[in-house]
């Protein structure tokens, strides 16, 4: 089987080659004589990797190392911050060569679900190390039996693969990479610095709440904050002294936030007339969305808002803030701009999914069992970190690899 993959891959290059026209881009390479690493960024991956987060790994592990990149474009923000270049994918095997050659890289990263043909065997043939990362490989196990030949041939050239997955792995061994090179290290996520606050105002408002269940709906829509109120309302019934901290809200939604608390017979206080909240006070109001890190610490319970119910809101808040500082996370079925994330928590059964409203009255009731919260922000905070793990390993099979062929 490898011996007619390896005639397909040097028949499709032979075609390459053939239909080359054009003369191949002049590559210059970075200034400097550190090291180089060629990165092939996929542009067709739904969800690319955080590649902010991976360059940091790189350079933390070798400072100065520098960084050519092909295929998908380079994010303006971290090419504003790198002495790297981007060349034109090389489709042709003389093209491939010659931007090896030019380059002289110590190994392949490649980044995302493509295979670059010519790019890989240019590599592989001047004993580069090839790696691939975070690459599911869906498309690949869907497409015709002679590009999954042509495949397999490529994948033969690939001495590491870092699947994000058990089922990328899978199909990795299907399209013909040793299983001995295959490793499982889980997805690459973007990973947050925990949001600051001012440990003064922390730790005099832990006081002041010592012994309270302090529950958080951050950013939520007006009907969300309608929803929270009552499921408030409901948890007070089993725990007289708890204190919902309604934070983040459009100005024009406060007032009638306020009519609602007092529909519901609810004491409230707001956070912009710097009162703080006394032990008869059952909501607080905190407007401003700038305090965010200084809520989490103190809930050990936050709806995410955003996710439940549409309506006027500021943006919705990203769910690793409140995994990253312990916070329990209960979220509803849209997901907004972080869907990625949701999967990986829901995925963990690291946050609380509520359909409804009453969904969100009866989770609230089940989170004010410290218990129930702390496991649930335990697992939120294994998925929010995990992310920085992964980048290090594969940063760790990057950097070795290409000490190793120095």
């Amino acid at each position: 089987m490898q011996a007619t993959a390896s005639l397909a891959l040097w028949l499709h290059l032979r075609r390459r080659a053939a239909l080359a026209h054009e003369p191949a881009e002049a590559v210059q390479p970075p200034p400097g004589e550190a090291p180089l690493l060629l990165v092939h960024l996929s542009d067709t991956a739904e969800d690319p990797p955080p590649l902010a987060g991976l360059l940091r790994t790189l350079l933390a592990r070798r400072p100065g190392l520098r960084l050519a990149f092909s295929g998908g474009p380079l994010p303006a923000a971290v090419g504003a911050t790198l002495r790297a270049v981007h060349v034109g994918l090389p489709q042709d095997p003389q093209s491939a060569e010659q931007t090896i050659q030019a380059l002289e890289p110590r190994a392949l990263l490649l980044l995302g679900d493509s295979l670059p043909s010519a790019l890989i065997a240019a590599a592989a043939a001047r004993g580069l190390p090839v790696i691939l990362a975070e690459a599911r490989l869906a498309d690949q196990a869907d497409r015709g039996r002679w590009r999954r030949i042509l495949d397999r041939g490529l994948m033969g050239r690939v001495q590491h693969v870092l699947a994000p997955d058990q089922t990328a792995a899978t199909t990795a061994r299907q399209l013909g990479a040793d299983p001995a090179r295959i490793e499982v290290t889980g997805p690459v996520t973007e990973t947050l610095p925990p949001l600051p606050a001012n440990e003064a105002e922390r730790a005099a408002l832990a006081q002041i709440l010592r012994g309270r269940h302090v529950w958080l709906a951050a950013c939520p829509t007006l009907p969300e904050a309608k929803a929270a109120l009552a499921a408030h309302q409901a948890a007070l019934h089993h725990n007289h002294r708890s204190l919902l901290v309604l934070a983040g809200l459009p100005p024009e939604t406060v007032p009638e936030i306020q009519a609602e608390v007092e529909a519901l017979g609810l004491a409230a206080v707001l956070r912009s007339e710097d009162d703080d909240p006394e032990a008869d006070d059952q909501v607080l109001i905190a407007e401003d969305s700038y305090e965010m890190g200084l809520w989490y610490r103190l809930a050990p319970v936050c709806f995410m808002g955003g996710t439940l119910f549409e309506g006027p809101s500021l943006p919705p808040r990203h769910p690793f803030e409140p995994a990253a500082l312990g916070s329990a996370i209960i979220h509803g079925p849209l997901p907004g701009p972080h869907a990625a994330e949701w999967i990986q928590l829901d995925g963990a059964s690291a946050a609380r999914l509520v359909a409804d409203a009453e969904a969100l009255t009866r989770a609230v009731s089940d989170l004010t069992a410290p218990d129930q919260a702390a496991a649930l922000a335990g697992s939120a905070w294994a998925v929010s970190t995990g992310g920085a793990a992964v980048l290090r390993r594969i940063a760790d099979t990057v950097i070795a690899a290409m000490e190793r062929d120095a």
